[in-house]
């Protein structure tokens, strides 16, 4: 019992470094939750070997890992906001560039042909949801909306609009 307490005791201090570069990255509040959520099995996971070290310290190597993954976190968030930039443009009309202007009919017209259900969750991705909320909201898997999303891509990529739909 006391070995599994020490233990328990001794991890503490890598939660608390996650929390402190995740803060100095500017995570805050659900973003720092779903920032832990994501990184913390890898950082618990994580084994220091002296012997590969080159020098560095178990905590210098441990911080090395967590800024990675935060800056992955980071990227995905930016690749996210860039596609949903785009997608809010062609439905609603704003910020869409002159040169993109005669796709917006396309893109109407792509959305029109979407099965409702595809078509609301087309709705609600470009309104800033995450799949997970999504499927939330409808009280199924996350694995239903993913498979939605798959036949939108589809859609989109036969009637040759997949520009649009940058992998992240």
């Amino acid at each position: 019992m006391f070995e599994n307490d020490y233990d328990g005791i001794l991890e503490l201090w890598k939660a608390r470094l996650l929390v402190r570069l995740a803060r100095r990255m500017g995570f805050s509040g659900a973003d720092l939750e779903d920032a832990q959520q994501e990184i913390i099995l890898d950082v618990l996971a994580f084994e220091f070997d002296e012997q590969n070290s080159n020098g560095t310290t178990e905590p210098q190597q441990l911080a090395a890992l967590i800024n990675a993954r935060l800056k992955n976190i980071r990227r995905a968030e930016g690749r996210y906001r860039e596609r949903l930039e785009r997608l809010q443009a062609l439905t609603n009309g704003e910020f869409i560039e002159p040169d993109r202007q005669p796709m917006r009919a396309d893109v109407q017209a792509a959305l029109d042909d979407l099965e409702p259900r595809d078509r609301d969750t087309c709705t609600a991705l470009a309104g800033g949801k995450t799949i997970l909320q999504i499927a939330k909201e409808r009280g199924c898997s996350w694995h239903t909306v993913e498979r939605q999303v798959k036949r939108i891509r589809e859609h989109f990529m036969a009637i040759r609009l997949d520009g649009w739909l940058q992998e992240g």
